[in-house]
């Protein structure tokens, strides 16, 4: 729910519900999201491998059975549709001919992606099967630790993401890990931010999927931790709808944008909560130029 208080000192919100992009471009990727949280029918027995194997702690579970719960059996290749989504999703980051991280590379698809378009890329990850995929293929992979990363490519990046990470970290490493991320951006870089939305409804499945996530996120309760920061909002809402795909894939997902549209109109109007309603949101922040408050 956007604050009724004003804004700390030297923190640029976004209004809570707003995106930049047109709602046409709004989120549709609801379905392939909770798919790849919770895993299909086929990998519930990874599911259940995974969990007993791990005490639910992401670098527990790193080295248990957990990329291959998730299906990362192909590191570093990307999908049509993936690319599609990278596409929109990057529309107002810097990629091509950029320093690029991504924080929590996975299964590698982005950094793949951005590489395709020129983008001097590296990584964090703390999966070593992963890892070592990352170094098979040339990229530069940054220490594990987000503290030792940043005091090492201070100043370095300028577009740092980290999709589905954020909320792998309990609470109190969360504005640790804000700092860290800050710190690696030039003036002027953005850091975009991806994860389940603690604030709607629609979100439990992709939060509670998932037995390494620790914390569930919003945006008003990064603000707490962003508005020490010098860094200012650019956008949040829901993930970026693809599109694609033949007639009735097109048409399909066409009419579930309406219908998810729909509902969130409802849904405001009902509870009077202006949140994006959309299962899995994106927080995009921009540094600002040094010496500016």
């Amino acid at each position: 729910m956007r604050s009724r208080a004003s804004s700390p000192a030297g923190w640029r919100r976004c209004p809570a519900g707003i995106s930049s992009s047109s709602a046409s471009s709004r989120p549709i990727i609801f379905w392939s999201v909770v798919r790849r949280s919770i895993g299909s029918r086929s990998a519930a027995a990874d599911s259940t491998r995974a969990m007993s194997m791990c005490e639910q702690t992401p670098r527990d579970c790193a080295e248990a059975g957990y990329p291959a719960w998730k299906q990362w059996d192909r590191p570093f290749s990307v999908s049509p549709d993936e690319a599609s989504y990278f596409a929109g999703e990057t529309r107002d980051l810097a990629v091509a001919g950029a320093d690029v991280l991504d924080i929590g590379f996975g299964s590698g698809a982005f950094l793949a992606w951005a590489r395709e378009r020129g983008a001097r890329v590296a990584g964090l990850e703390i999966n070593p099967v992963l890892q070592a995929a990352a170094r098979a293929r040339g990229v530069d992979l940054l220490p594990s630790s987000l503290a030792e990363a940043a005091r090492e490519n201070a100043r370095r990046f300028d577009t740092i993401v980290a999709f589905d990470m954020f909320e792998h970290l309990d609470r109190d490493e969360l504005a640790p890990a804000l700092a860290a991320s800050c710190a690696m951006l030039k003036a002027g870089g953005r850091l975009a931010l991806r994860f389940p939305n603690g604030q709607s409804p629609f979100g439990l499945a992709a939060q509670h999927g998932d037995p390494t996530h620790r914390t569930a996120l919003s945006k008003t309760l990064l603000d707490l931790h962003l508005s020490a920061l010098p860094l200012d909002c650019v956008r949040y809402g829901g993930v970026y709808r693809i599109g694609g795909g033949g007639l009735r894939r097109r048409l399909g997902r066409w009419a579930r944008g309406l219908l998810r549209d729909a509902l969130g109109l409802a849904l405001e109007a009902a509870y009077g909560f202006d949140i994006p309603w959309d299962p899995v949101v994106v927080l995009v922040v921009e540094r600002r130029p040094d010496g500016e408050r």
